[in-house]
């Protein structure tokens, strides 16, 4: 976090329910910045432990500040607290701060032991007004510092290049453009002598670091093709090897025999100036790479050379390569790839229109508006057009309740090929196609019809669409949520939040919802057939408890129970045939989901934490 040094109230510190915070503010100097990781770190919450070894400052830094803060702000909302941190430093010397808050709410201790690890979050923070930016090349590294104040940039400004063992490779002042230039050498140093960062020191003793061993912002990562042939992959970035860089574009990547190739190739120095003066060719080779033609030239006009590629009709398919050659450079300085096959492009764009943010009923029709128009501005009309959708259980049928659960785990839904007919596209190129939720069967789960529509071109290829409809049989669903609390002992405390909703996803009641709480027992039987052994599972259901709950429209229903350890289901049945079935486990372990080998078994770690027990013996 980059916190400007000028005009900046402090560092926020976002809390819920907390209202008293131990601060620590730590300095690391600036030469062990190298030896620590300046990134961003996760918050941990109450009972966690932070996973930020290679960023903590306490083996490189020390505590110039720490104190308590009060926090204001309503129980379960959001508060955020300003920390001044320009105001608790006495003295601004070069290095890196890192903020350490724990929450100290209700007299706990900050450095608490005993397994209770209270909340906390730390963040690294340069105190600065100035802002680092490097382009690196095949000549060296070029910095620009600048103010974060004013964006002016800032001459007369000390820039260090700093190896990772913290001594300086070089270091030179910045110029009336802000500017300072490391040559290429300085870079290639090895283990310790390795770039490591950047380091600018203000007027006023602040710091400005940037770490080269990140992932640069580079453009050329793109794979656009045409560039350098000694570049390690299309996403290494562009850099210019030889003195003349070129670059080889052409109008598609992929031709047919006896298609033209409209090939062009920019020759650009290192500087980016056009080169027109040197003589050179464009080679084209065959997939074999066996050389296919020869161009030529003896000057470049603009650094610009155009050539029209004639491919014979009996072309190889395959990938064809093109490079641009100058007359005294052994490598190319560019290359460019492309591929003859036998195909038809695409002449037709389509689409599809079911109305998918609104779910197909029971007993309803959903009619999907297809259209289809040719690529070159013309209505598709007269073409076959055919449907067809896949009948799945819904992954993600209600958004808004994400930690619930729907459908049945004991019996879940088969998935059903659906066959939308066919029809003819009329003379303004639509068509419609008709998906019925009775085909959806009776099923108490929430549904997802994936369609998809075809329309044929002229030469038969089809040309396909999809678009994604829910389909709601029940104009009831119910939804669970399993909460399990830790438990040291042989009986978990669980409780089961239970919700409804309508087709739409909107909050309903559901008064009288008969609940079943079931223990699932689970049998293996060995068996020899064919001299080979087997197995088979069985389960014997014990019912836990039942009874009825009534579900409201506001705060979810709570059900609690204490479980021993194994597996369980619970089976929701309420109005308008809604029926929900979900499969859980209780104890130290998790589900393990399809996992029916009599030979696999659950493994957890648990998630209490203990203090360590310490003894003395006397002899």
């Amino acid at each position: 976090m980059i916190l400007p040094r000028e005009e900046s109230d402090g560092v926020g510190i976002e809390t819920v329910n907390v209202s008293r915070l131990a601060i620590e503010v730590w300095r690391v100097p600036d030469r062990n910045l190298v030896r620590r990781e300046i990134a961003k770190t996760d918050p941990v919450s109450e009972g966690g432990y932070p996973d930020d070894y290679d960023s903590r400052p306490d083996d490189e830094g020390q505590v110039v500040w720490k104190g308590e803060v009060a926090v204001k702000g309503d129980q379960g909302q959001r508060a955020t607290t300003v920390f001044p941190l320009g105001a608790v430093l006495k003295t601004l010397k070069p290095g890196g701060y890192v903020i350490k808050a724990r929450d100290v709410s209700g007299g706990r201790k900050a450095d608490d032991d005993s397994g209770d690890a209270p909340a906390q979050a730390s963040r690294w923070v340069m105190f600065t007004d100035m802002a680092l930016i490097a382009y690196q090349g095949s000549e060296g590294l070029d910095a620009v510092v600048r103010s974060l104040k004013t964006a002016k940039p800032l001459p007369g400004v000390r820039v260090a290049l700093v190896a990772k063992d913290g001594e300086d490779l070089g270091a030179a002042a910045s110029d009336a453009s802000g500017r300072v230039h490391f040559p290429a050498p300085m870079l290639k140093g090895d283990g310790a002598a390795h770039a490591k960062m950047l380091m600018a020191y203000g007027a006023q003793a602040d710091l400005a670091v940037l770490d080269l061993d990140r992932s640069p912002v580079d453009l050329s990562s793109q794979g656009v093709g045409g560039r350098n042939v000694e570049a390690a992959s299309l996403t290494a970035g562009r850099e210019a090897k030889t003195a003349v860089d070129g670059y080889l574009y052409a109008d598609r990547g992929v031709y047919r025999p006896g298609e033209t190739v409209h090939l062009v190739a920019m020759a650009r120095d290192r500087r980016g100036k056009a080169v027109s003066d040197r003589k050179g060719a464009l080679v084209v080779k065959r997939p074999s790479g066996v050389e296919f033609a020869r161009y030529a030239f003896a000057a470049a006009p603009g650094g610009a050379i155009t050539r029209d590629i004639l491919l014979p009709a009996g072309a190889p398919r395959g990938r064809w390569t093109a490079t641009l050659q100058i007359e005294g450079i052994d490598d190319p300085a560019g290359q460019l790839s492309f591929s003859v096959e036998d195909f038809a492009p695409q002449r037709l764009a389509v689409d599809a229109d079911g109305q998918a943010q609104t779910p197909v009923l029971a007993g309803q029709t959903r009619q999907v508006a297809v259209s289809a128009r040719f690529l070159y501005g013309a209505p598709g009309a007269g073409l076959q057009t055919q449907g067809e959708a896949r009948l799945k259980a819904d992954p993600d049928p209600f958004p808004a309740f994400k930690d619930f659960q729907w459908g049945d785990d004991k019996a879940p839904f088969e998935e059903k090929a659906l066959d939308l007919s066919s029809t003819v596209t009329d003379g303004a190129g639509r068509a419609t196609l008709s998906v019925d939720a009775g085909q959806a069967g009776d099923t108490a789960q929430p549904l997802l019809a994936s369609v998809t529509a075809s329309v044929f071109e002229p030469g038969g290829r089809p040309v396909r669409e999809g678009v994604d409809l829910k389909v709601r049989a029940r104009p009831v669903y119910l939804g669970v949520k399993v909460n399990q609390a830790d438990s040291s002992g042989d009986a978990a405390p669980m409780s089961f939040d239970l919700i409804a909703v309508d087709a739409f996803g909107r909050r309903i009641a559901a008064p009288g919802t008969v609940w079943t709480l079931i223990s699932e027992n689970w049998d293996y039987d060995w068996f020899q057939q064919d001299g080979k052994w087997q197995w088979r599972r069985t389960s014997r259901d014990a019912v836990v408890a039942r009874g009825a709950v009534n579900i409201g429209a506001g705060e979810a229903a709570r059900l609690a129970r204490r479980l021993g350890w194994g597996d369980y289901r619970l089976e929701l049945t309420g109005a308008g045939g809604s029926r929900t079935v979900i499969r859980f486990s209780a104890g130290w372990g998790a589900s393990g989901g399809d996992v029916e080998k009599p030979d696999m078994v659950r493994v957890s770690a648990g998630t209490r934490s203990y203090a360590r027990a310490t003894r003395s013996r006397s002899r």
